[in-house]
């Protein structure tokens, strides 16, 4: 009973973080430096370890993976302090990045010690819970003139949320979510109606966002859809025909009645600013559509072959503190994670990260593959590759560890199935 509360309790813990970082943003924006996030934060790692500890760990391969991971995140950490010669204080700010990248490990872990309390039920539960409050955090800012965004009053809308490309990366997982729902009729707890309500305002909300990554990967999931649907349509019974008819129709009101002005109204923004960034780079189209990714990478590279010792600096890294303390925007980030993470913790960084995304794709793979878990981890790694943002934000590294929760429950229960 008592453990079936502890998992009640963690649940719950994941459903209010877009609560906690919507009012985190809040006092941000208005000059109030209350660590809100990083409380919340804390106390959710603490709950995990307390609820792990208390019920007794069980040794298998997430627990091997996330204390070899940790381990060898703060030797690389407390190595760099030594050969670079910072503070503490520097130290410590280090540390952050790696609680979390934690989360990624930690989220997945505790669901694998309590997996008999959990099920996909549940999860699509909570997802359906935070896919609400996200929402609800981008559009209510919206439409009562609140909030901040990225580039001017009309681009890049985000609200009180920290950077666009993570809050992005969440409404695309929960895009995904839906979608899945929609095509998973047994799995749903409310009506198809009311998915694609929230499918629909995930698409707006990515409108608003107006990242080209978010457009391009909600279009083009909208678009396998309603072939999907198309297909069953052409196969299935009665009642999956009607279904497909009110999809199609859901599709068409919101394009028709709502009509143009309000669609190129949304869009007014976003094309103004890739107007802008037209003009600056000199139709430079790698560097428009990298968002300066690519030339960030070249400065990067430039930095570190120019740093003495740096053949030492290739197995450990520079910190990301240090790199942004040094480089500042020329180069001190990239915003692609995998080069982040080599330019930040070396190698051996970059093969935790890869031994990470490894052993959850090996999860998906396990007797049966899932088609769905292996599309999100896959989606992950070109989006954490070419927009970055996913493995060292705090939000989306909980949507991150989120989804591989739900890739684990979806694989205990093909095992029991068999």
């Amino acid at each position: 009973m008592i453990d079936r509360m502890k998992a009640q309790g963690f649940l719950y813990l994941i459903m209010i973080f877009p609560l906690i970082d919507i009012f985190n943003g809040v006092f941000i924006s208005y000059g109030h430096n209350i660590p809100l996030g990083t409380a919340y934060r804390i106390f959710f790692i603490a709950y995990i370890i307390y609820g792990v500890l208390s019920k007794g760990i069980k040794l298998n391969g997430s627990y091997a993976l996330l204390i070899i991971s940790l381990f060898l995140f703060i030797i690389l950490c407390i190595v760099q302090t030594i050969f670079f010669e910072t503070t503490i204080s520097l130290l410590i700010e280090e540390f952050s990045y790696v609680i979390r990248f934690s989360l990624c490990l930690l989220i997945p872990f505790f669901a694998n010690q309590f997996e008999e309390y959990l099920s996909i039920k549940k999860i699509m539960n909570v997802a359906i819970s935070l896919n609400v409050l996200l929402i609800g955090g981008l559009i209510i800012p919206y439409f009562l003139g609140l909030g901040n965004s990225t580039y001017d009053d009309t681009a890049g809308f985000k609200g009180f949320y920290f950077a666009t490309n993570d809050i992005a990366y969440a409404f695309l997982i929960m895009l995904f979510f839906m979608g899945w729902l929609l095509i998973q009729r047994k799995r749903r707890s409310i009506p198809a109606g009311y998915l694609l309500i929230l499918y629909f305002l995930d698409m707006y909300c990515l409108l608003i966002l107006g990242t080209k990554s978010g457009l391009l990967a909600g279009l083009i999931y909208s678009i396998y859809l309603i072939f999907h649907f198309l297909y069953r349509y052409r196969s299935q019974t009665l009642y999956e025909q009607f279904f497909v008819f009110e999809f199609l129709l859901a599709m068409l009101f919101f394009l028709l009645v709502k009509g143009k002005e309000f669609i190129l109204g949304s869009l007014s923004g976003v094309l103004q600013r890739f107007a802008y960034f037209r003009t600056l780079y000199q139709d430079d189209w790698v560097r428009l559509f990298m968002s300066s990714r690519n030339v960030y990478l070249k400065e990067a590279v430039d930095n570190f072959l120019q740093l003495p010792d740096n053949q030492y600096i290739f197995w450990f890294g520079q910190g990301f503190e240090n790199r942004w303390n040094w480089y500042g925007r020329r180069g001190g980030l990239v915003e692609m994670d995998f080069f982040d993470m080599f330019f930040s913790y070396g190698i051996i960084g970059t093969m935790i990260l890869i031994a990470v995304i490894v052993y959850f794709l090996k999860v998906a793979l396990y007797r049966k593959a899932n088609k769905f878990s292996i599309f999100l981890l896959v989606f992950t790694i070109i989006y954490s590759l070419l927009v970055g943002h996913v493995f060292f934000s705090a939000l989306s590294a909980t949507v991150f560890g989120f989804m591989c929760m739900f890739i684990q429950e979806v694989k205990k229960e093909q095992v029991c199935q068999e």
